[in-house]
């Protein structure tokens, strides 16, 4: 007869077991801590499919097309759900899932369970509680090209075709949702395809073979499932007006993301460009939405200003002076710290553990220097995937047999990860929200109120109106909340629905129209900027007209004379 403990170890491998174990934890976390959008990209995104603006648009430039097609088609359905939320949470959900069940069915020890429970734990409060797409893609490839590897290390079953399918389902979901993201994922991930080998070599001559034979067949076909994802994408951006879009959101991103130029340093060549210190700050600041001054010709002299970080001992030197300590703050990575801890734990290992552990250690760092020296590091919302995907090529490294952690030991190590995270996590909890409902409540009232004047246009410049600051992660939106908002920055400023917009009122330099256009209204928390920027090139005899005050900002008619 059976022990429980003998009973419990089979079921822990089966799939509705790891499916529970993440609906407690999903479910825990949620009642726990207050979800929120980690970055206003997500709220930007959901914009163009949920009708807030007006209309259910496809095109979400940053994540893909199709993904687009059905998001807006969920929304067209019925708005009245909150179709963007809920389509991360399944794919996180799924994700965690598929992870949670890997892990257990590979490593088949004590130790795994728990294991599996505190990597979840971490994750998924990355995942669930600060929701963030470029995060949720991360995880949803990491987890995807696991499977697909696991796949890889098992015989052709029905079962290992299953696997095979929900490997894809999540690898192409999350190339969908962050494209670059996906494929650093993907490199990463390689080092289980590093130690498939190795190992196959240790072991009886054709194992090697039949690995490297099974591994092509099945990365072949997610190969040619991402090329018609990336062809889908290309066909939906054919358009002249979707081009040009695309050369300027390209041009605008190396400033407003990477840095301008140093102004001091390069004065006179500012000068020449016609842009003075106030223009300057205002298009730093996210306010460059002026057609005739921030043109694609200008951005392009400005960068050609900019010099290449050189790859040299300095970098180096930077590198390790501010990176490690920063990551050393992020719980996600002292979770990969403690999984690597848990590995070097393990005994004596194989020598196929050895080269991968090796050779991932070092790629996570060559990666890792390259996100320095272009400037985009230490972003959580990217780091989560990275540290995850190392994380679960460690994990593979572990000896099946090895038996590290008792089950009460296990129990004790999860309570206190779960009891210091979420410490460290404490600006999420619920007990702790009703200030910030209060704040996004505030905002949803002004949303309401501009919403409701339809005969203008509001132009808002950054840090002012926000649709982000007023919606949560599970709020729905009402059809055409933001159709009369443009804002003077942000990537989704010049897309081809907000030149719609533009046309409507008829807009066609915002800094120039603001005092010739009766429609517009301009919502500032710094008038005397906007209006010296408007005096120094378009109107000297502008004047600000106060029409409403708010909290945070108020809302100008400018008139001439």
């Amino acid at each position: 007869m059976k022990t429980k403990a003998a009973w419990l170890r089979e079921q822990q491998e089966h799939v509705w077991f790891a499916a529970l174990v993440n609906l407690v934890v999903m479910c825990t976390l949620l009642l726990v801590f207050r979800p929120t959008f980690e970055t206003n990209d997500d709220v930007a995104i959901a914009l163009f499919v949920n009708g807030a603006r007006g209309t259910y648009d496809a095109h979400l430039v940053y994540s893909n097309y199709l993904l687009g097609l059905v998001l807006s088609g969920l929304y067209q359905f019925s708005d009245q759900i909150p179709w963007y939320s809920l389509a991360q949470y399944v794919v996180l959900f799924l994700s965690f899932t598929s992870i949670f069940h890997v892990i257990v069915r590979r490593l088949k020890s004590a130790s795994a369970t728990w294991l599996a429970i505190i990597v979840t734990w971490i994750f998924a409060y990355e995942g669930y509680i600060r929701i963030q797409y470029t995060k949720t893609a991360g995880i949803a490839s990491a987890a995807g090209i696991l499977v697909l590897l696991y796949a890889v290390e098992q015989k052709k079953t029905e079962r290992s075709r299953i696997f095979c399918g929900l490997g894809y389902l999540l690898s192409c979901t999350g190339f969908m949702y962050r494209e670059q993201q996906f494929l650093a994922e993907l490199a990463l991930m390689s080092g289980v395809g590093v130690f498939l080998l190795t190992e196959g070599m240790e072991k009886k001559s054709g194992e090697v073979i039949r690995r490297l034979r099974r591994g092509i067949m099945i990365f072949g076909v997610l190969a040619i499932a991402i090329v018609c994802l990336h062809m889908a994408d290309w066909y939906a951006y054919r358009s002249p007006q979707w081009q040009d879009y695309l050369e300027y959101n390209e041009l605008r991103t190396e400033l407003v993301d990477f840095g301008f130029p140093d102004y001091l340093k390069n004065k006179a060549a500012y000068k020449e460009l016609g842009i003075n210190r106030t223009a300057f700050q205002l298009y730093r600041g996210w306010n460059y939405a002026d057609t005739e001054k921030f043109t694609p010709e200008v951005m392009r002299s400005l960068i050609a200003l900019k010099k290449p970080r050189a790859v040299d001992l300095q970098l180096l030197k930077g590198f390790f002076r501010e990176v490690p300590g920063r990551l050393l703050q992020r719980i996600s990575f002292c979770c990969l710290l403690l999984v690597l801890l848990y590995c070097l734990c393990c005994g004596r290992p194989a020598k196929s553990a050895v080269i991968t552990r090796i050779y991932e250690i070092l790629l996570g760092f060559a990666l890792y220097l390259v996100l320095y020296h272009s400037g985009r590091y230490l972003f959580n919302r990217v780091d989560v995937g990275l540290f995850l995907a190392v994380l679960l090529v460690l994990l593979w490294t572990v000896p099946p047999e090895k038996n590290m952690v008792k089950a009460p030991i296990g129990c004790l190590l999860f309570g206190a990860v779960a009891v210091l995270s979420a410490i460290s996590w404490k600006d999420s909890w619920r007990s702790k929200s009703t200030p910030a409902l209060e704040r996004m409540y505030n905002a949803r009232s002004i949303l309401e109120e501009v919403a409701s004047d339809t005969e203008h246009l509001y132009v808002a410049k950054a840090g002012t109106i926000s649709v982000s600051a007023g919606y949560g992660v599970f709020d729905t939106m009402p059809y055409g909340i933001a159709r009369n908002i443009f804002t003077l920055g942000g990537w989704q400023a010049f897309t081809a629905e907000y030149c719609d917009l533009m046309r409507e009122y008829g807009l066609t330099n915002p800094y120039r129209n603001l005092s010739e256009n009766d429609k517009l209204y301009l919502i500032d928390r710094d008038i005397k900027s906007t209006m010296k920027y408007i005096h120094k090139y378009y109107d000297k005899s502008a004047r600000a007209v106060l029409i409403s005050e708010y909290p945070s900002y108020n809302v100008y008619q400018i008139t001439s004379g």
